[in-house]
């Protein structure tokens, strides 16, 4: 009996050293087996290697191991054993050698170093958020990378050195380590405690291991701080930055609104502040800005003030000269310095501590810097373009930020409405999402299903944009029809209920004291009907204030100790209109 309940018979004998690896849309299962084992694959009891994948029959097959193949007979299956692209009714099929039942890939390895089981994606992607947050929490190195054939090839005929590969890869890794599949060519590789030099290491050594597989690495938080982010620049090989996103769509008036007010304003030599939740593309804003200004054959630097601890901060600003502190083993330029006739782009300003926002404060007012370990001040000609999704004048308000710089940055402040508040968005950029991932992998996906379409629109899209392009690269990746399905799609989209943000708001809202127990769809993802949950009652509580002050917002802020800009703030995005 194996861990997972599975159950084998066999000769007995020695440990052994085969397994049968069965790769499955929800990850990898193995199951060592001895010479002469004979058992029955399917989806449910009473096979004996279960396998709960939905093109599986609940007794799909029998196979007998042999050393040196595997005897594959189908058992009256729904959805066929296929051998070579024909479906077959019997097999033998020798060892490192893959047979497909249903969309079921079972090969036989002879080898020590078998593959372990591997998460599926959603299972993985659910740890690696929680990996996230630990990194954050306690300042902690993350690393993650991305393992796949450098070439996408359809079928099943190279499964087995992919399965010999990975089994190659999981032997280098430490217990702490996890590992995901992210379609039947690439398995993702989630190393914590893992700084760069050595995840670089690692990276080496599997890429002179397996030189025919190319290797992606992406570390937090230089590379991204969120799932999407890491995600997205694992698979693309990218370090930091914003992947280029269509512009061939039919905008939203909202995105039409502030798309003007960037083409308004790029000519002018202000600050803007842009505004708006991780993933809505604020960079490729900032990109634009600086494209439609006279500094646009200047240089371009994008910084994420989150990616660098807070004592090396002002270095990567300003620069620092050789024996600054240990390790300054030569004079280097900051950014400020390399953006110098350009644009700066300081993006997730709300990250900065207070000393380092003296010393930005410092340099939009003067517009000069001193080098970390000089006194020699510098002149440049900078032009400032920061973001957040952060809420600055409640970080005011607790002492966190500035309120001279606040006031400095949002000379011009634009917001990107998430794409849960511009849903007529969401077909235009899934199908270029989707063009741009068959170019990519060498796919020829024509569309979706109509089932995989609404549950696109319903998804609230937490991760905005970004996360869009990853569900649709990835479902493309593995789709098996000539359409995206609905089970292409991660799991948090597929159990997606209609987006609450879209429902408009109204008066009818209950005032705090009433019934508050939790409303909307029960079979909501937790931090999705925590965030609604929340969103619900701070509505209550702003409409109540407003109720109690016949409107007048100055007195309902006070009334709830905030700013009146704060409250102003609260209720666009909301959507409580000020004649409430």
């Amino acid at each position: 009996m194996t861990r997972d309940g599975t159950t084998i018979r066999g000769e007995g004998g020695p440990p052994s050293d085969l397994s049968l690896v069965a790769v499955h849309r929800d990850g990898a299962k193995t199951l060592r087996v001895v010479e002469g084992t004979e058992l029955v694959v399917g989806r449910a009891y009473p096979a004996d290697m279960v396998i709960a994948d939905p093109s599986l029959s609940r007794t799909h097959a029998r196979v007998h191991v042999s050393r040196l193949e595997l005897r594959v007979e189908d058992l009256g299956s729904t959805n066929g054993t296929w051998l070579d692209g024909r479906r077959v009714a019997q097999a033998r099929v020798r060892a490192g050698e893959p047979v497909r039942l249903g969309d079921v890939t079972l090969v036989l390895q002879s080898t020590v170093a078998a593959v372990p089981g591997i998460d599926g994606y959603d299972r993985f992607a659910a740890w690696l958020e929680q990996e996230i947050v630990r990194a954050k929490t306690f300042g902690r190195p993350l690393a993650l990378l991305s393992v796949g054939a450098r070439q996408q090839v359809k079928g099943t005929s190279t499964m087995g050195a992919q399965v010999n590969a990975w089994s190659r890869i999981t032997a280098l890794l430490r217990p702490v380590d996890r590992t995901g599949l992210y379609s039947s060519a690439e398995i993702l590789v989630g190393l914590p405690e893992t700084p760069r030099p050595a995840a670089e290491g690692l990276a080496a050594r599997i890429q002179a291991e397996n030189p025919a597989m190319r290797v992606n690495l992406t570390v937090f938080p230089e590379d991204g701080v969120t799932l999407e982010e890491l995600l997205a620049n694992a698979r693309d090989g990218r370090r930091g930055g914003a992947a280029p996103i269509p512009a061939r769509i039919v905008e939203s008036e909202e995105m039409r609104r502030v798309r003007s007010e960037v083409t308004r304003v790029a000519a002018s030599v202000l600050p803007i502040l842009i505004l708006g939740e991780t993933g809505v593309g604020k960079e490729l804003l900032a990109r634009e800005v600086h494209e439609k200004s006279p500094r646009k054959a200047g240089p371009f630097f994008a910084f994420n003030c989150a990616s660098v601890p807070p004592t090396l901060v002002e270095s990567v600003l300003f620069g620092h000269e050789r024996g600054a502190f240990t390790g300054a083993d030569k004079t280097t330029r900051g950014v400020f310095e390399l953006a110098h006739g350009g644009t700066l782009f300081l993006d997730e300003v709300g990250e900065l501590g207070l000393p380092t926002q003296a010393a930005l404060l410092r340099v939009l007012e003067t517009k000069r810097f001193t080098k970390v370990g000089s006194e020699r001040e510098i002149e440049v000609d900078v032009r400032i373009v920061a973001a957040t999704h952060r809420d600055l004048e409640s970080m005011v308000g607790s002492g966190q930020f500035r309120q001279d710089l606040l006031f400095r940055l949002e000379t011009v402040a634009v917001r990107v409405p998430p794409l849960r508040a511009r849903t007529s968005e969401i077909a235009g950029l899934a199908h270029l999402f989707l063009e741009e991932a068959n170019a990519t992998n060498g796919r020829s996906i024509l569309g979706f299903t109509e089932e995989a379409g609404a549950a696109l629109q319903r998804h609230g899209w937490p991760g905005n944009v970004r996360e869009l392009k990853n569900a649709v690269f990835r479902a493309a990746v593995i789709a098996s029809g000539d359409r995206i399905e609905l089970v292409d799609l991660p799991e948090r989209v597929r159990k997606s209920s209609p987006a609450p943000a879209e429902e408009p708001i109204s008066n009818s809202m209950p005032p705090p004291g009433a019934d508050a127990s939790p409303g909307g769809d029960p079979n909501l993802a937790y931090k999705e009907r925590v965030r609604v949950e929340m969103q619900r009652y701070e509505t209550a509580l702003i409409l109540d204030a407003l109720r109690r002050h016949d409107g007048n917002q100055t007195a309902a802020a006070a009334a709830l100790k905030i700013p009146v800009r704060t409250l102003a703030h609260k209720m666009k995005e909301l959507g409580i209109k000020k004649g409430f």
